[in-house]
């Protein structure tokens, strides 16, 4: 053996599915009207601008008519339906598929008995076929041992 010391070759490991996967586009950023921001803020906030100019626009409205009450107030709503907007489109769910709030109230409203609805897409369960999942490196021959030809009602009970 020599007296040289050892170099240890240094290894670089790299996870691309930050930059590759669904949430990929998730953080990036732009520069909007001289601001960085990312793309889904934007969007809320182009949203929730007229919302909140509607809003302030009723509420004068309304104040004027009233006596004893300033005008200043009429912020209040306007505030309370920017929040409101912004809430509905950058929020989202802590379980499940982790929708937007505006989504998962819209999924709700169209839901009906025997209907599937995922990230906004009606599913029919019974147009899919059934797998087996296993481990990666074990064979996955296995033959559904369960009939695919079911009613709706069997599924649902």
């Amino acid at each position: 053996m020599s007296d040289e010391p050892t170099r240890e070759r240094e290894v670089y490991l790299y996870n691309l599915t930050p930059m590759t996967g669904k949430d990929a586009q998730k953080d990036r950023r732009a520069v909007h009207f001289t601001i960085e921001i990312n793309r889904s803020t934007r969007n809320a906030n182009l949203l929730a601008f007229p919302a909140a100019l509607i809003a302030l626009g009723v509420a004068i409205v309304v104040i004027r008519l009233l006596p004893l009450i300033p005008v200043w107030t009429a912020v209040i709503p306007a505030a309370l339906a920017y929040g409101v907007v912004l809430f509905a489109n950058l929020a989202r769910q802590r379980r499940g598929l982790k929708l937007t709030q505006w989504r998962a109230f819209a999924d709700r409203k169209r839901a009906r008995t025997g209907v599937f609805i995922q990230c906004g897409s009606v599913i029919d369960p019974l147009s899919s076929r059934p797998l087996k999942v296993v481990r990666s490196g074990t064979p996955n021959d296995s033959d559904p041992q369960w009939d695919t030809d079911l009613i709706l009602d069997e599924v649902t009970a």
